[in-house]
């Protein structure tokens, strides 16, 4: 007796559309990880991208960050300083003309600028430039000094005040502060630029002291600027 053989399987339709859902979402459930880790590896490259260039600026703020200039320009950024009348300030200058910071505390009646006291001459590049009004501890004396710091080394000048204005700068007083500030300031080579101008506030006309124009009376405070070493002061 011959057997007969069983009947073919036939498959199960609802077996292949599960295997075929379920593969599908295999493949998606791998693409949406994808997706994901590139997402959150963006996130975290935006966040530390923000975080370091918060933190540039900051220290951009605390050093006193000068910005590229052209090579026809000088230019001047004030940096931070925590010490009373110390006043610091970057700079840089071309090559030629040969570039001197002058500095006083003494600005005549009717005068155009400052009776300059002396300066401090400049190399080609970046300088840092302090000038400071201190009593000298080792012979105790008032002075203004100016200490330049370069690549090529440190170069300091003093000068002792007037004994008038010893008083002045010896007691608390208000200022009125003008100069370069935190922000970079550039001009054209082979001019002149105010680094400093912070002027003591002295008398009841004190505020007419201040402005562009000649002082009316003698105006005492601390004063400084970048120009050109051509020539006496």
């Amino acid at each position: 007796m011959t057997e007969t053989p069983p009947p073919p399987t036939q498959p199960d339709p609802n077996r292949e559309t599960v295997r075929l859902r379920l593969g599908f979402s295999l493949r998606e459930l791998l693409m949406l990880i994808m997706v994901v880790a590139l997402a959150s590896a963006f996130v975290t490259t935006l966040w530390r991208l923000q975080r370091a260039q918060a933190e540039l600026a900051v220290l951009r703020q605390e050093t006193g960050y000068l910005e590229p200039s052209d090579e026809g320009e000088i230019a001047a950024v004030r940096l931070p300083s925590d010490l009373p009348m110390t006043y610091r300030v970057r700079v840089r200058v071309p090559d030629w003309p040969p570039y001197r910071v002058a500095y006083s505390t003494d600005w005549r009646q009717s005068k155009t600028s400052p009776s300059w006291f002396a300066a401090v001459p400049l190399s080609p590049g970046e300088s840092i430039v302090q000038v400071q009004v201190l009593r000298d501890p080792q012979d105790e004396r008032w002075k203004i000094t100016t200490l330049r710091r370069s690549p090529e080394g440190t170069r300091r000048m003093a000068t002792v005040l007037p004994a008038d204005q010893v008083p002045i700068f010896s007691s608390p007083r208000e200022w009125l502060r003008s100069g370069v500030s935190n922000q970079t300031t550039t001009v054209a080579a082979g001019k002149t630029l105010r680094l400093l101008d912070e002027r003591v506030l002295v008398g009841e006309g004190a505020m007419m002291l201040y402005g562009d124009r000649p002082p009316s009376d003698d105006m005492v405070g601390i004063f400084a600027d970048l120009q050109p070493d051509v020539g006496p002061l």
